[in-house]
């Protein structure tokens, strides 16, 4: 009988999520050829091509679809059983910062499972806006996750990049036919990502736009979008079942957004716990 090689399933996944061999194998300590290799014999033991190149990005195969969500599920397992039976005793508590569309969307299931691996370690999540998150790191959090430019001066010391995720413009299902003049929008305040973005390419594509609503609050943002009040830009993997990605508005084509990196930062490397999660996470997004 075959297994499947749990390192092997850690590179396809990093590759795919980092969008890049090389942070790949810096995430996962090793070199650029050992990381190709192990992606490699897992496509040969599987018998299909699980990633492909092209526009400059790595993208899932139909195969490599199926399986990314299986991989995650597998190596979550192994690694609360290894966690349990090897760390049981990491305790403390961890004050983590992270935007709220990735605190809704994606980490409920990730702080889940570190729970149940280290039920001894006390979290606390505040979710806020990246800017504001950042400007009060050090006194309020053990750890942040936060959205960065992709421009590597704007990254701080001590940051590592999780992961760069492509943004993609947002509106209601129901919505997605019907354009207006000028397009409305929907943003979180000035200092946003998402909105800064949003702007910037409107403009440069000269597409009329204006602010219909703002508010910090993502599930404010969700509500208002979703009632028709206009659209607006996340990163992919934020993207709300009941919303939907859109590429025009009626019969307006709307512009690329370009990526971000999605960073993490950690205040103080002797908090067991908080080293602890910030692997955890790492491992997972």
């Amino acid at each position: 009988m075959h297994h499947l090689p749990l390192e092997a399933l850690r590179a396809f996944i990093s590759i795919y999520e980092l969008q890049s061999y090389t942070a790949a194998a810096q995430q996962l300590n090793r070199s650029q050829p050992a990381i190709s290799l192990q992606l490699q014999r897992l496509e040969e033991l599987l018998g299909v091509s699980l990633l492909s190149r092209s526009g400059g990005r790595i993208h899932l195969t139909p195969a490599g679809s199926e399986l990314l969500e299986q991989a995650r599920q597998l190596l979550g397992l192994n690694d609360q059983i290894i966690a349990r039976f090897t760390e049981p005793s990491v305790s403390g508590q961890v004050r983590l910062g992270i935007p709220s569309e990735f605190a809704s969307k994606i980490l409920p299931q990730v702080l889940g499972q570190f729970a149940q691996a280290y039920p001894n370690v006390s979290l606390s999540v505040t979710s806020a806006l990246s800017k504001d998150l950042l400007k009060d790191e050090q006194a309020h959090f053990d750890l942040v996750i936060a959205l960065k430019e992709p421009d590597k001066r704007t990254m701080r010391s001590g940051m590592v990049i999780l992961k760069q995720e492509p943004l993609v413009w947002v509106g209601a299902q129901h919505e997605i036919q019907h354009g207006q003049e000028p397009l409305p929008l929907v943003v979180a305040p000035e200092g946003c990502i998402y909105r800064r973005r949003a702007l910037t390419a409107l403009r440069q594509a000269n597409i009329a736009a204006r602010i219909s609503f703002t508010n910090a609050d993502f599930s404010g943002l969700t509500a208002a979008i979703e009632s028709g009040l206009g659209l607006t830009v996340l990163a992919q993997s934020t993207v709300p079942d009941n919303l939907a990605r859109l590429q025009r508005s009626g019969t307006t084509a709307l512009p690329e957004l370009g990526e971000v990196n999605v960073a993490m930062w950690q205040a103080d490397a002797d908090n067991q716990a908080a080293r602890q999660l910030a692997q955890f996470i790492q491992e997972r997004i």
